[in-house]
């Protein structure tokens, strides 16, 4: 400012001088002028370029300090269905083993894989429908999962589309830490589709088991009817 006032100062003296100063020449220090003059100009070019570093500075901290709603990211997810579409652990006993009648996709399954209900209500007859209701549940409930899993990998590339978009630090954090949440979703599903395939796997074999069993008591209450009847 000082530089600027003493450039005003020497501009005013100039034009101060009246018309009867003719006889008078004044001396202008020209050289010293126009240092004034460029270092002036100095000074505005390094406020101009102050302005641009402060404008540079903002729009970093809006980059790192915006806000980011990851909830309101891929909507369609948010639904404890798709995050965990399986039962509870403590209800699979009586699924798979058929003492729990099928629902949802369970009975889709049921129906299309029923062919005949015993009525005689006997032991091998009630363990047989036991068995088709078991196999139902089991593809009622993997079909679930699968879909579950299909629903969420619909959805990741909207995620995507969102990092894509992103315009600052922290929403590309958030929308790539809310893509590895979705993948480790869909990792826990694939694990606990393995699960299953285990369970319906033994399943099967009890199967062949209680066959096995029923073959064995039979023979045996056959002996015993035999001994009974001897004299």
């Amino acid at each position: 400012m000082r530089k600027i006032l003493a450039v005003m100062a020497v501009l005013g003296a100039v034009l101060a001088l009246t018309p009867n100063a003719k006889a008078q020449i004044p001396v202008i220090d020209s050289a010293n002028l126009t240092q004034s003059i460029q270092e002036l100009a100095q000074d505005v070019a390094t406020v101009e370029q102050l302005k641009n570093q402060l404008t540079q500075l903002q729009q970093t901290y809006a980059m790192f300090t915006k806000p980011t709603n990851v909830l309101g990211m891929a909507t369609n997810l948010e639904n404890s269905t798709l995050e965990n579409p399986m039962p509870a652990a403590n209800a699979l006993a009586g699924l798979t083993g058929g003492q729990t009648a099928p629902s949802g996709a369970g009975v889709t399954f049921y129906n299309q894989n029923h062919i005949y209900t015993p009525t005689t209500g006997s032991t091998d007859t009630t363990q047989l429908t036991a068995n088709a209701q078991g196999i139902a549940n089991i593809e009622g409930i993997a079909s679930t999962n699968l879909a579950a899993i299909q629903t969420r990998l619909q959805e990741l590339p909207n995620l995507e589309s969102d990092l894509n978009a992103a315009s600052s630090i922290t929403q590309v954090n958030a929308i790539n830490g809310r893509i590895a949440a979705e993948s480790q979703f869909v990792q826990a599903q694939q694990a606990q589709a393995t699960n299953l395939q285990v369970l319906a796997s033994e399943q099967q074999a009890s199967h062949l088991q209680q066959q096995q069993e029923a073959h064995q008591q039979s023979d045996a209450d056959y002996l015993a009817a035999l001994n009974s009847a001897s004299p």
